[in-house]
Formats: structure tokens, C-alpha cells, sequence
């Protein structure tokens, strides 16, 4: 009879530690992030196995990495030129910051990677299948600059400026899963790659000439272009286009970090893998449980409609890839004969002067040019129709809500 108390009280005590989970949910609707990770990481000493809150751990981190990134870009003020959309969803700086610099802007850029570094590190660790973690997304909150921001707030203005992004419910909730989970690595693998491409080159001289165009604070040799413009007409300057040119002409980035280039291209080939993986599982899935991305058989929260076709597509489209980031097939050059290709793997392992009008041009390929088997840009076509329509999911987010 002892043991028997004995085994039900160490049962009480499981579930009870179970239930004291922290609510991923109101954690990110409270915009707190800092004392949710503590609390989820607490979780994760007591329970190393749960997977809900390390799933929840990672969407948290995420989040956190997102409103770091504005809270800091917040301070030197965006220029949004009377963008009445954008001044509805930009940052609102909350106190005078010192101009920004370009190696202030860098260290702000490699903050951001090492944030979404320790998310998919998190993800990283996920095991089991059933791992599922359900989140209003209307609630969620991101504090940006002076003022907090629910996700809800912000779309009408997202839907306006084209992403097709409606969420009329604040409390419909999305029911992430384990192939979800695969799909936010990815992303965090995609603006990585992105990352480090910028973080390989100094835009010392990109910056000094055009920073102000998305800054009203920032430190710059040339302080004329911070000035208003002195024309007599009020009501228009060439200054803007002015600037514009300039932007183009220094678009001549060195590289000063080339192996960032190679870190870049493993990314790459991480969102294949991951998304390889996303597939899979989403095919694999029987449940029918307020899906995200679902499969043929299951109703999406949201109202994407993805037939078999359109996965097969995005499949074959995976597949034709991999081989242009391992040098094996070449991407088609525009100039010249027909059997010339750019191999974008020496793109990415052998780095010169990124400059984008001698690209346009087709000069700056010369280096990667070769003689092989060329990529098949038809597919890449295929791909974009099969998918018109429904990839607002994948790119801005969400698809309509009801």
C-alpha cells in the first residue's frame, strides 16, 4: 500500500510538472521575451525532453532576436518619406541615439546573425515527431521603439503594401508542428545566408554616400546630405533621384571577409535540406489539427489550398537547385553563345568585388564563366506559376485569415 502511495504521488508530481509549463502563448503576447526564455530554460533543466518547450523556446527566441533588431535600427529613426503605411508599422525611437556608424551598423547585423544562430541551435535539438506548440498569432507583440506592436495592428497595413496578410481573428490559433519547426530553420538559415553575404563585404563607401536615405540619424563625411535642400521650389528636388544614382554607382562592394561567403553557401544548402525534410513530414502527417502548411488531405487555418501538384513543383524545384550550389549544373549566362554557365559555387568560394552594374553587365561573371551542363530555367517558371497566389504563406507570413 506504501508503494502504491508512494508511485501516485511521483505520478501527481510528473503531471504537475508537466502543466507548469510556461504559456509560450502569453509570453509572446506580453512582448516579455527575456523572463520567458529564463522560464523556459528552467523547463528544459527540470524536463530535458520536452520538446513543446523547446520548440516554444526557440519561437520565443525568434521573437526576441526580431524586436532587438528594431529596438536598435528604432534609435537612429527610419526614414519613411511620408509612407503613411510605413509610419504605421516602422519603429518609434525612444530616445536621442548617437549617429549611426557603419561598424555600429555591422555590430547591429552580427548581433541579428548570433540571435538567429542560437534559434535554430534551439530547433536543432527537437526529436520528437509529435512536438506541437499552438499560438494566436493575432497577440503576439513585438515592442519596437517606443511602442508595443501586436501582430493583429500590423497587417492591414502588410495587406496594403502587398503581401496579402489578413488576420481578422485575434484569437485563432495556429497549431505549429514538427514540420514547422523544419520551416523556421530554414528561413533562419535564408537570412543568415543573406547575412553573412552583407557581413563578406565592406560597404564603407555604399554607406558614407546613402545611409541617410534610411536614416534621419547617421554619421556621414558628406554632412550636406543631411541638410533639407535649399532649391526655391519646395515642391520638388532632384535630390532623391540624385541619391538614387549614387546608391547604384557605389553598389562596388569589396570583399574583407571571404570566408563568410562559404558560410554563406552552407546556409544555402541547410534551407534545401531543411525544406526537403519540411516536405516530408507534412506529407507524412494524418492529423488535421489548425494547420500552417498542410498537406492535400488536411484544411489550413489559414486558407492556403496546396494540392499534390503544387508539392511536387516546389519539390523538383529543390532538386534542380542542389546541383547549382555543388557547381554541377550552371546557371544559363545572357551573353555569348548558349553553352556558357556561371558556377555559382565559385561565386560563393572564390569572392571578388561585388559590383552590380558590371553583373547587369555580364562582365563580373567572367571569372565563374564555364562550358557544362546548364540549369533548366523553364522549371524555375513552372515553379513560380504552380505556386501563384499561395506562397504568402512562406514569404510574408500568412495567407487570408477568416
Amino acid at each position: 500500500m506504501h508503494s502504491a502511495l508512494v508511485c501516485i504521488a511521483f505520478l501527481a508530481l510528473a503531471v504537475s510538472t508537466s502543466a507548469a509549463m510556461p504559456n509560450v502563448d502569453d509570453i509572446l503576447a506580453s512582448g516579455n521575451f527575456a523572463d520567458g526564455i529564463v522560464a523556459l530554460n528552467a523547463q528544459l533543466q527540470e524536463q530535458p525532453q520536452d520538446d513543446n518547450a523547446r520548440f516554444g523556446l526557440g519561437l520565443v527566441q525568434f521573437a526576441q532576436a526580431v524586436q532587438r533588431l528594431g529596438q536598435r535600427l528604432a534609435a537612429y529613426e527610419f526614414q519613411t518619406y511620408d509612407i503613411t503605411e510605413l509610419k504605421d508599422i516602422l519603429p518609434v525611437a525612444t530616445v536621442p541615439a548617437e549617429p549611426l556608424t557603419y561598424p555600429t551598423l555591422r555590430q547591429i547585423l552580427q548581433d541579428w546573425l548570433d540571435g538567429l544562430t542560437q534559434v535554430d541551435a534551439t530547433l536543432a535539438k527537437i526529436a520528437n515527431d509529435e512536438t506541437k506548440v499552438a499560438i494566436r498569432v493575432g497577440r503576439i507583440s513585438l515592442n519596437l521603439g517606443s511602442r508595443p506592436i501586436r501582430l493583429k495592428a500590423l497587417t492591414p497595413t502588410i495587406n496594403k503594401l502587398g503581401f496579402g496578410v489578413r488576420i481578422s481573428d485575434e484569437d485563432l490559433a495556429i497549431a505549429f508542428d514538427r514540420a514547422d519547426v523544419d520551416l523556421l530553420r530554414s528561413g533562419c538559415h535564408c537570412l543568415l545566408a543573406l547575412g553573412e553575404i552583407g557581413m563578406a563585404h565592406d560597404a564603407q563607401s555604399l554607406f558614407d554616400v546613402s545611409a541617410h536615405l534610411f536614416f534621419k540619424h547617421v554619421k556621414t563625411p558628406h554632412a550636406f546630405l543631411l541638410e533639407q535642400h535649399h532649391h526655391t521650389n519646395d515642391k520638388f528636388s532632384f535630390d532623391p533621384f540624385l541619391d538614387l544614382l549614387a546608391f547604384v554607382h557605389m553598389l562596388r562592394l569589396p570583399v574583407i571577409e571571404p570566408k563568410r561567403m562559404e558560410v554563406a553557401l552552407g546556409h544555402l544548402e541547410q534551407v534545401l535540406t531543411l525544406n526537403r525534410q519540411m516536405w516530408q513530414r507534412i506529407l507524412a502527417e494524418t492529423d488535421d489539427d489548425r494547420e500552417w502548411i498542410p498537406n492535400p488531405r488536411q484544411t489550413s487555418a489559414v486558407k492556403v489550398d496546396l494540392d499534390q501538384e503544387m508539392i511536387d513543383n516546389w519539390l523538383r524545384v529543390l532538386t534542380k537547385i542542389e546541383p547549382i550550389l555543388q557547381g554541377q549544373k550552371l546557371i544559363p549566362f545572357w551573353r555569348g553563345k548558349p553553352t556558357r554557365g556561371i558556377n555559382l559555387r565559385r561565386v560563393f568560394l572564390n569572392p571578388i568585388q561585388l559590383d552590380l552594374v558590371l553583373w547587369i553587365q555580364g562582365t563580373a561573371a567572367t571569372p565563374y564563366l564555364e562550358e557544362g551542363d546548364l540549369a533548366e530555367p523553364e522549371l524555375l517558371l513552372q515553379f513560380g506559376e504552380g505556386f501563384a497566389g499561395q506562397s504568402q504563406w512562406f514569404l510574408g507570413g500568412f495567407s487570408e485569415l477568416p
